[in-house]
């Protein structure tokens, strides 16, 4: 009897203390602060980004048309040249000296042709002399007009307004034709080449405007439009090219052959989003964390595009849920919670 009592009194004193516990245990569950955010549909552009190289919007190599000396370089490396500005001037004595040749004999053979012209007036002469002094005088305009292009030939001008490169030769140098003294590029306007995925063949349009910045400064983006698709797709790359233009380059910061990140926004569409501290990877599924009377409950989404911190919910969320965007690794489902202000 004393033993059956004795077994009552401990039995007792267990479920007292597990009750004590329990009661414990409830009063004292942890309540984990979070953050939450309300789902709502934003405007979200799929953004194509690409890298591409900087070209001048027109540039030529000046060269010589004939072989001689450079006699003056007129031009400032690296400086800003006008259209039609002499940049170099080649040896030409003995150019000039057959132009004021060939000028004597032009001034001579317009005297000949005016007297003839008024002898066959006066009846002193036959048109036969005057077609004669005609045909001299317009062989002597030929001539000069020939010395003129030689003595052009060795005056080099630009042909449009842009930066002068350096000079590859110095003054008594000799240059055949072909060889480069030097380059010139407009730069007031710059394009860009884009070598874009077979993909997006439908979605790049002409007209089609993009954002561009470089590595120097990517602070600053200027805006730029493509001007011309090529219809050729590569069959090795699988792209295609577009050729885009920056219309405006006043402070020349822009040169050919920087290295430039193209940003083209496309198709624009309503879509639901969340902070990207919302998503929980388990292997291959993809989940949130949805807040309903105080408490977390995990939730199944299918995720789409993401764009600066931000990752669009294809499936799975409707207006107004509540999702947990900071605080997901301290809470599982069931956690009581309280929302950060």
């Amino acid at each position: 009897m004393i033993k059956m009592n004795k077994f009552i009194f401990l039995v007792s004193l267990f479920f007292y203390f597990f009750l004590s516990f329990f009661q414990t245990a409830k009063t004292n569950e942890k309540i984990i602060e979070i953050k939450t955010t309300n789902v709502k549909k934003k405007k979200l552009s799929d953004q194509l980004d690409l890298t591409g190289t900087l070209k001048a919007n027109e540039s030529v190599d000046i060269t010589s048309v004939v072989s001689e000396k450079i006699k003056y370089i007129k031009f400032k490396e690296g400086s800003f040249v006008k259209k039609n500005q002499i940049l170099v001037e080649l040896e030409n004595n003995e150019e000039k000296a057959l132009l004021k040749q060939v000028e004597a004999e032009l001034d001579e053979a317009k005297l000949n042709f005016i007297r003839a012209m008024k002898l066959v007036e006066e009846g002193n002469a036959s048109q036969a002399m005057l077609d004669k002094r005609l045909k001299e005088k317009r062989k002597y305009e030929g001539q000069y007009e020939e010395v003129i292009a030689k003595i052009n030939d060795r005056i080099i001008k630009t042909p449009f307004d842009g930066m002068i490169s350096t000079k590859n030769f110095s003054v008594g140098s000799f240059v055949k034709p072909g060889d480069v003294i030097t380059s010139l590029y407009d730069i007031q306007k710059i394009k860009v080449d884009l070598y874009i995925p077979e993909i997006y063949s439908q979605k790049i349009k002409n007209n089609q405007t993009f954002k561009l910045s470089i590595l120097s400064d990517d602070d600053v983006a200027y805006g730029g439009k493509i001007y011309a698709i090529d219809p050729f797709i590569n069959k090795k790359t699988r792209n295609f090219k577009a050729s885009g233009i920056i219309d405006k380059n006043d402070k020349l910061i822009l040169r050919p052959g920087m290295m430039a990140e193209i940003n083209i926004s496309l198709d624009e569409r309503n879509v639901f989003t969340v902070p990207e501290g919302s998503i929980i990877q388990e292997n291959e599924k993809t989940f949130v964390y949805l807040i309903k009377d105080s408490s977390s409950y995990k939730k199944e989404v299918k995720i789409g595009k993401r764009k600066k911190g931000l990752v669009e919910i294809v499936k799975g969320l409707n207006t107004g849920d509540k999702v947990v965007y900071e605080g997901t690794n301290k809470i599982k489902d069931g956690s009581k919670i309280i929302e950060k202000r």
